[in-house]
């Protein structure tokens, strides 16, 4: 099993932080997000915290992550779209048209609330996975003094997932090398030798996987030592009590700016206000 390398050095800005410091504002930011509807609020929040993520450095990650999130809007956008123009040629003349038609300005005008609130969960995700390591986030996790119920599952699937991607990385190179592909249209056109192929190298080396696993486990004594052993000392320092003091004040701004702002335009008395006016 491939060795996991641990670097002691931290990054610039967001990823300088201790990664408890980084976890707590991105569960913070996803309760608060999933809280604000208003677009005011939700435009703040994500502006906010994309300050935040950028002062990481990493300016090419974000734009891609960007970029897609414009993608999936836009496709979104289409999908209403089309779905309106059919539902109103297949309505047209029956008594459902009038329904369509006032359902079309509530959905076009709330389409963009999910990717509003998609955006900051974004930006404090991409805060703790530009620069994570699975050592001091098991570290973080010991230091929560969480249960070994919890933990000894969670350690499991982070030393577990690095290890099973190389592992489709070399079976990928491994097929290619003998003149295969492991694209979909190969395997349905020859099940049989995709299954041979990749499926029970994959579960044989899978299996090995979790052998290594828990003689690791085995060897480290995990769920014996009272107060096992932290190769990275976690340091929570100034820079992570300003941030966090920073974050509080923000969020409850922003929380006190959603409960200022009156019913959605879209809600029961605007319905009745435009039934009453098509009268």
């Amino acid at each position: 099993m491939r060795a996991l390398s641990v670097s002691s050095e931290r990054g610039n800005g967001a990823a300088a932080l201790d990664i408890r410091t980084r976890l707590a504002i991105s569960l913070a930011v996803s309760g608060v997000s999933i809280y604000l509807s208003g677009t005011g609020p939700l435009l703040a929040l994500g502006a906010v915290t994309l300050l935040y993520v950028l002062t990481s450095g990493r300016y090419r990650v974000i734009a891609v992550s960007y970029l897609a999130v414009c993608a999936m809007m836009a496709f979104t956008v289409g999908v209403i779209v089309v779905s309106f123009k059919f539902g109103e040629w297949l309505v047209a003349g029956t008594a459902w048209e009038e329904s369509v038609a006032m359902l079309k300005p509530a959905m076009l005008g709330n389409f963009h609330t999910p990717f509003l609130r998609m955006i900051p969960a974004l930006n404090v995700l991409l805060a703790i996975g530009l620069d994570f390591s699975v050592q001091r986030f098991v570290g973080a996790m010991k230091s929560l003094r969480l249960p070994r119920v919890a933990l000894v599952p969670l350690m499991v699937f982070c030393r577990f997932v690095p290890e099973f991607v190389d592992v489709i990385r070399q079976l990928r190179d491994a097929v290619r090398m003998r003149g295969f592909s492991m694209s979909l249209g190969a395997a349905l056109v020859h099940p049989i030798q995709a299954i041979r192929l990749t499926v029970v190298p994959l579960t044989v080396r899978t299996l090995r996987m979790a052998d290594h696993l828990s003689v690791a486990a085995e060897m480290k004594r995990v769920g014996y030592a009272k107060r096992p052993t932290q190769l990275l000392a976690l340091r929570f320092g100034k820079a992570d009590f300003a941030v966090l003091v920073a974050a509080a004040h923000i969020l409850a701004l922003i929380c006190v700016w959603q409960a200022l702002i009156p019913a959605t335009p879209y809600g029961p008395r605007s319905v009745q206000t435009q039934e009453a006016r098509h009268e």
